[in-house]
């Protein structure tokens, strides 16, 4: 675990109330300090492959993997973020190889949101529409941005938020690991506070409870990880529980100041 950061983190996945079988996965490693949520899709139980081999493959290349080579990005992200670029790449990489090796499971997918503690900061990398989001002094803020034709739309000024919610399709996803070869992973950086609340999960969580009943859960039962999860996870199965849900609440206890401490502010937005 780092030693900057201290936290406590519990993770939960669950099939839901409509669907069969549970293609999601999570990834809770406290000791490396980095949490993982993936949510796969395609055909014949491909999804729940395509987002296994995303959290094993991200799990080894985080454990196992060498830094990426000098680049302009070096320059602008910490190597642990470009690291968990790379994890993400890897997996990409693996996923269209097991379709490759099989042809049930061609056209397998999944989402990704993955974040990293390293120093006073964390490292975030995501693809897809599994979100990430930050509770800090009472407010609620997502920070990734969906990768979905409704999200498009929305930043286009085509849609309004309320309009979005309520789309039909609003789930058809952009981008995801196991689609191309090339993948474009959005990236961030932040610096991390004493008390900061981490939220990763799957859209059968976001698509089901809207930010005030989030924020409600988390103001109320934020300093116990578990109780959270298992909160957010009963209000998404009373809403309906219409996909499979996955839930990671982090706790930042406490963050001691280092040499690499700077000014209390983002340092850099998506890749």
């Amino acid at each position: 675990m780092d030693e900057n950061i201290h936290f406590r983190a519990f993770g939960i996945t669950d099939i839901g109330q409509m669907r069969e079988h549970n293609e999601d996965a999570i990834g809770v490693a406290t000791e490396q300090g980095y949490m993982v949520v993936a949510d796969g899709m395609g055909g014949h139980n491909a999804g729940e492959v395509a987002s296994a081999i995303a959290i094993d493959e991200i799990a080894h290349h985080l454990s196992f993997g060498s830094g990426s080579e000098f680049s302009s990005e070096s320059a602008v992200y910490s190597p642990q973020t470009l690291l968990l670029r790379d994890a993400i790449n890897a997996a990409n990489a693996a996923i269209l190889d097991a379709a490759k090796r099989d042809e049930a499971r061609q056209g397998m997918g999944t989402t990704v949101v993955a974040m990293q503690f390293s120093g006073q900061r964390v490292a975030v990398a995501h693809v897809g529409d599994s979100r990430l989001y930050r509770f800090r002094e009472g407010f609620l803020d997502q920070l990734t941005t969906d990768h979905t034709l409704v999200q498009e739309w929305v930043t286009r000024k085509l849609y309004t938020e309320e309009e979005a919610r309520n789309a039909n399709n609003k789930n058809v996803i952009t981008r995801a690991l196991g689609l191309v070869a090339e993948l474009e992973v959005d990236l961030l950086e932040e610096l991390v506070r004493s008390k900061d609340l981490y939220l990763l999960c799957s859209d059968g969580l976001s698509g089901m409870l809207d930010d005030d009943e989030i924020t409600a859960v988390l103001r109320e039962h934020g300093e116990e990880p578990e109780t959270a999860a298992m909160c957010l996870l009963e209000l998404a199965n009373m809403a309906g529980g219409k996909d499979n849900i996955s839930i990671i609440v982090v706790c930042v206890d406490e963050v001691v100041a280092g040499q690499d401490d700077v000014s209390d502010e983002t340092l850099d937005w998506f890749d």
